[in-house]
């Protein structure tokens, strides 16, 4: 356990020497003596004890730790906490007031800062601590999950720390962008493209010429896998030329006859939140080195957009129904990866009324097609009769 409070810059300083407390009962009390201030603990550093614990902790609290805790495991979960807790409430303005509504604390905008400019951090430590929970580990927080309301809050919420520091995102983005040749692949390399990219991956979230000239241009000069990827992914979602000449230039280049980094493309193209991201779907099925009996290509296209959460769960149900089309086709090929994606649609109770009835709905169908495969059908009839 460390004793940290703010020294007179507003930085971290340790007010006790670090202390190891072992817990052996069920209820213990400990003092601990000749501290100057009330501090703020900073537990289980180092992975001292593996657990989970419950701890009341305000957003100061957690701001400073996300800007100033000497332990790299603490400052990145007290910024997953944060970003959580900004997420979230964000979700519950947009389904109450609307979109308008929503709005970000300064002290988080502040706490990210301090955490992008500090030079001392290991790098890809840095790049961790900087990115937003994914979708589904925000989901996993929400009683009834709101598709839409909860990638309109994490977008806007990554949307205006991008607005507020964009100037420091360029700024670290080019002081971590590596000569293309010769290229390097050592621990301090990769831990400045996992922070350029990190970086990178904020400033799309702006859709502006300059953003997108700067996507483009790293995708398109990129000699490294990783940063063609980044680029590539960030531009994925933005409806705009260089998208689709990224991902030409992608597949063309890169993917076209290596199955390895196909699947990598196919990913990218079906992950892509856009309003057409059915029909860009339909479009890679039908790509002439897509195979429905390549069980890696599959998942790559079916179980990426069945990951998507907006389009995936439009509330008119066509996603819910295009994923069972292809569990059914792909049934007939590999039950086993037929039943892993059946499995997709056994969360419904976790939706809305509507969506939950949607879903059901395709499972039925599946559960009821004649020759459905024993795999298949086993995930679909459990997840239909289990409470």
């Amino acid at each position: 356990m460390g004793f940290l409070a703010k020294n007179a810059s507003g930085k971290a300083r340790e007010v006790h020497k670090e202390e190891v407390l072992h817990l052996t009962e069920a209820k213990q009390t400990f003092t601990i003596k000749d501290v100057d201030t009330d501090p703020v603990l900073s537990l289980l550093r180092d992975f001292s004890a593996p657990v989970k614990f419950e701890f009341e902790r305000g957003d100061d609290e957690l701001a400073f730790l996300m800007g100033n805790d000497t332990d790299s495991f603490n400052r990145w979960e007290a910024g997953q906490q944060l970003f959580s807790r900004a997420i979230l409430a964000n979700v519950k303005l947009f389904q109450t007031k609307g979109e308008a509504a929503m709005t970000v604390d300064q002290a988080l905008v502040a706490a990210y800062k301090s955490t992008l400019i500090d030079k001392s951090l290991d790098k890809s430590l840095c790049a961790y601590a900087l990115q937003t929970p994914t979708l589904s580990t925000m989901a996993e927080e929400m009683e009834t999950v709101d598709p839409d309301a909860l990638v309109a809050a994490r977008t806007f919420t990554r949307k205006h720390i991008a607005q507020q520091l964009r100037a420091e995102l360029l700024q670290v983005y080019k002081d971590n962008t590596l000569p293309v040749e010769p290229f390097r692949n050592d621990k301090e390399a990769i831990g400045m493209r996992r922070l350029k990219n990190t970086c990178l991956a904020y400033l799309a979230e702006l859709e502006d010429d300059e953003t997108i000239a700067l996507l483009e241009k790293q995708a398109m000069e990129s000699t490294c896998m990783t940063d063609l990827a980044s680029a590539a992914n960030s531009l994925s979602s933005i409806k705009c030329a260089a998208r689709d000449n990224v991902m030409s230039h992608f597949y063309e280049k890169h993917a076209k006859g290596n199955d390895l980094i196909l699947c990598k493309w196919l990913t990218i193209g079906a992950s892509a939140s856009t309003d057409d991201a059915l029909e860009r779907a339909n479009t890679l099925l039908a790509h002439p080195d897509f195979s429905l009996k390549n069980p890696n290509k599959c998942r790559s296209v079916v179980l990426s957009f069945a990951s998507n959460m907006k389009p995936f769960h439009k509330p008119d149900g066509s996603g819910y129904k295009w994923l069972a089309d292809r569990i059914l086709d792909i049934d007939k090929i590999n039950p086993q990866v037929a039943a892993k994606l059946t499995s997709k649609l056994s969360s419904f109770r976790r939706f809305d009324n509507a969506r939950q009835a949607l879903m059901k709905e395709q499972l039925q169908r599946i559960k009821d097609f004649v020759g459905v495969s024993k795999d298949t059908y086993e995930i679909a009839m459990r997840s239909l009769t289990t409470v």
